[in-house]
């Protein structure tokens, strides 16, 4: 699964006073019963997953944060490829 976004930007705002990971795993389990959206997940600059329709492909790994579908940063589907490596 992709990281989110969304906590890893949030996990920022401290630096240099805390560490960054150590945040950002704070922040995933602080929000573990109401996680972001998945919009939020895929960052700022996600784009649209042909799959679902909405705006939810993580911007770092072309996952799609909402129905899972994977694509690469050319939009070409790599949805078996990634099962295969499960």
């Amino acid at each position: 699964m992709s990281a989110c976004e969304k906590c890893w930007r949030d996990a920022h705002r401290g630096y240099p006073r805390t560490d960054v990971a150590e945040e950002y795993r704070r922040l995933l389990a602080e929000r573990d019963g109401h996680p972001c959206t998945p919009e939020e997940q895929a960052g700022l600059d996600a784009t649209e997953c042909e799959q679902c329709g909405r705006r939810t492909r993580h911007q770092i790994t072309g996952e799609c944060m909402a129905c899972g579908h994977w694509h690469d940063h050319h939009g070409r589907d790599c949805s078996k490829d990634a099962r295969d490596l499960k």
